[in-house]
């Protein structure tokens, strides 16, 4: 085979591999920030709509681009306190169940980073070796 060609693809497997080594070195990297501060990482996807409040009570979902709803006055009066902790507790666990969530799947993308990086590595180490060996034998 041409020590050339040899050359080239295996530099170019070398450039392929360091592309996907930066990529998930990043994903990495932002997998283990997300792990050490999870309370200020994807807070978006974290709590439920915001709630409406009446005096203090929280009375109904707010999605984004829809119209307040009226709330009738005995409604609002049936939402006693009982009902805010009941809600505060529904939270709380929404809230332990959400940063698990997180958790987990920061673990399984940090174990799928690193198995990729080590075989990134692998890769770009024998092709550098290759590569290496062809530009030898050709100025020999």
């Amino acid at each position: 085979m041409n020590k050339r060609l040899l050359e080239i693809y295996a530099l170019s497997v070398c450039f392929v591999s360091m592309g996907c080594l930066s990529v998930f070195c990043g994903i990495l990297l932002y997998n283990l920030v997300e792990i050490s501060f999870p309370s200020s990482m994807n807070t978006s996807r974290m709590y439920p709509p915001s709630m409406i409040t009446q005096s203090g009570i929280m009375t109904a979902p707010v999605f984004p681009g829809q119209p307040l709803p009226v709330v009738p006055i005995n409604e609002s009066m049936d939402n006693n306190v009982y009902k805010n902790k009941r809600f505060q507790e529904e939270r709380e666990r929404f809230q332990k169940l959400e940063f698990e969530r997180m958790h987990i799947e920061s673990m399984m993308s940090i174990v799928r980073s690193v198995i990729i990086v080590f075989i990134s590595s692998i890769v770009f180490f024998f092709h550098w070796r290759i590569a290496k060996q062809a530009r030898i034998v050709k100025s020999a």
